[in-house]
């Protein structure tokens, strides 16, 4: 994609977002000079990394025996609440545990965990370009018919990170020959995928585009494109882009719509002010993460604003934290409980907005951010952090260890603080 292409787009005044910086206070320090800082911040992530989840995701998750991950347990105390497994599950682990073992540490265990996991949801591998079954008992005799575009992109990702840390190519071309099926299929006009889940009561549209896919779509390509270069996932990307900007970005109120028409026109029905800023705002810093692949600071600005338009929108300014998902734009009605992931996308995305721009918001952004979820999500006792709850988190999920958003943002965080602590929190300079 050009620059002078996104050149057309535009790009929002720095100004609009005043108000942001206004809305968001500082909690505890994040000054570039502060190396302490960094530090302590290094430490928290290390801990929770490598003393809480691994250690709890050894004990209470991996099935040692068949391989695979049993994520349905009471964070609490531990206790098996079913030993049922599934596609998204399975790919998202295998992910994690190749992921830990390419970046962090390189112990054999980890690529075990990943091998095992692979080896497991592989014999379940269509022979058709079907999606995976969505669910399996714990012996793999499955408990559902095939399941959505999900299924079979998130084995698509286990498998590439899976082939960078084995060293197995075979897996890399598995990994694109499923991300190429599940394309195919969702280029056809037929393609059927409801989002009834994202937006109950919403009229069925037949051949949708929608964010969360071009979103997973996304990641794994350039995720694949880390390993050198590729045609066909250059291509991929850069269609990625072109429907985000061009057509879910609503030029009207500047978020990105969920879901849209096979020709991107957009709908008639509820869907048409649909927002899901949870998607919103994970595609931003995977935006991010691509602009600073391709170098393209013209690019990560553009990306910069729209991130800062949504965390505006979805901040809670009750209690705190960030809503999911926007129902109707017009008459400003939310889902208002709140999820673990969504606040860890800001965390993300502001951590490295700080890393490479040394933004002053995005420093705030992610101290308020981080001193919210250890205050309402990290829960005294607990293995795991609540991985959802109602808006003020009085009331929260006790059935799940989340083994994929969680981590990411740990080992992803982790890795942000390692490089400015080496540049004793410099900015990056990647675009000069």
């Amino acid at each position: 994609m050009s620059n002078s292409f996104l050149a057309s787009l535009g790009v929002l005044s720095l100004d609009s977002f005043g108000s942001i910086q206004n809305s968001i206070h500082q909690m505890g320090s994040f000054p570039d000079s502060d190396e302490l800082r960094l530090k302590e911040l290094h430490s928290f992530y290390n801990s929770e990394l490598f003393e809480r989840f691994i250690p709890n995701m050894e004990k209470y998750v991996i099935d040692h025996q068949l391989g695979g991950f049993m994520t349905s347990i009471d964070i609490t105390n531990g206790r098996q609440v079913n030993s049922n497994k599934s596609a998204w599950y399975e790919g998202r682990g295998m992910w994690t545990y190749s992921f830990l073992y390419n970046n962090l540490k390189k112990n054999p265990k980890y690529l075990e965990v990943a091998r095992r996991s692979k080896d497991f949801i592989l014999k379940h591998l269509p022979k058709d370009n079907k999606f995976f079954t969505s669910a399996y008992d714990k012996e793999g005799r499955p408990l559902t018919g095939p399941g959505d575009i999900y299924s079979s992109l998130f084995v698509a990702e286990g498998l590439a990170e899976y082939a960078k840390a084995s060293g197995d190519k075979q897996y890399f071309v598995l990994a694109k020959k499923i991300i190429l099926a599940c394309l195919d299929r969702y280029d056809s006009p037929d393609y059927d995928y409801y989002v009834a889940y994202l937006n109950p009561g919403a009229t069925k549209i037949l051949g949708p585009r929608v964010l969360g896919h071009w979103m997973v779509f996304l990641r794994t390509a350039t995720q694949i494109l880390e390993n050198g270069p590729d045609v066909e996932m250059e291509k991929l990307v850069d269609r990625c882009l072109d429907a985000c900007l061009n057509h879910h970005l609503n030029p009207q109120y500047q978020l990105f719509n969920e879901v849209l028409h096979h020709d991107f026109t957009r709908p008639e029905n509820s869907y048409k002010d649909f927002a899901y800023t949870g998607h919103g705002i994970e595609m931003c810093w995977m935006l991010h993460f691509e602009a600073a692949r391709r170098k393209d600071k013209l690019l990560f600005d553009r990306i910069s604003e729209v991130f800062k338009r949504h965390v505006s929108v979805a901040h809670d300014h009750v209690y705190g934290g960030y809503f999911r998902s926007l129902d109707h734009v017009d008459n400003n009605t939310w889902k208002v409980d709140k999820v673990l992931w969504l606040q860890e996308e800001v965390l993300i995305g502001s951590l490295f907005m700080a890393e490479h721009t040394g933004d002053v918001w995005a420093k705030k952004l992610f101290n308020e951010t981080l001193e919210y979820v250890r205050q309402s999500f990290v829960k005294p006792g607990n293995l795991f952090w609540a991985s959802a709850g109602n808006r003020s988190l009085q009331d929260y999920a006790k059935v799940r260890a989340e083994h994929y958003h969680h981590p990411r943002h740990l080992m992803l965080n982790l890795l942000a603080l390692k490089r400015m602590i080496k540049r004793n929190g410099k900015p990056s300079g990647l675009f000069g």
